[in-house]
């Protein structure tokens, strides 16, 4: 699986993904990634949290072990974990 990081460098906070709609487009899996709760319509990010190391978005509906780097980039948010761990969105609004 190819990941946008190798032609994109400006890299994005998790805070200001905040009132994007999204639409979930995939994910590379591990243990420290859980979508088991992601819708897979559109949905708007309302909300990210950090306690400690973990990100919570939407109150849970993604949970991440490890804060990711976040790149946006074509239409796309990919956002990639020091694990290796992807997840990528497309970007509606």
């Amino acid at each position: 699986m190819a990941t946008v990081k190798s032609r994109q460098e400006e890299y994005t906070e998790m805070e200001a993904l905040v009132g994007l709609a999204v639409r979930y487009q995939k994910h590379k899996p591990g243990v420290n990634l859980n979508v088991e709760r992601l819708p897979r319509d559109v949905f708007r990010i309302e909300s990210v949290h950090r306690f400690g190391k973990r990100v919570v978005i939407n109150d849970g509906i993604i949970v991440m072990e490890d804060v990711p780097a976040v790149i946006m980039r074509g239409g796309r948010a990919a956002f990639l974990l020091p694990t290796g761990e992807e997840l990528y969105f497309f970007v509606v609004e």
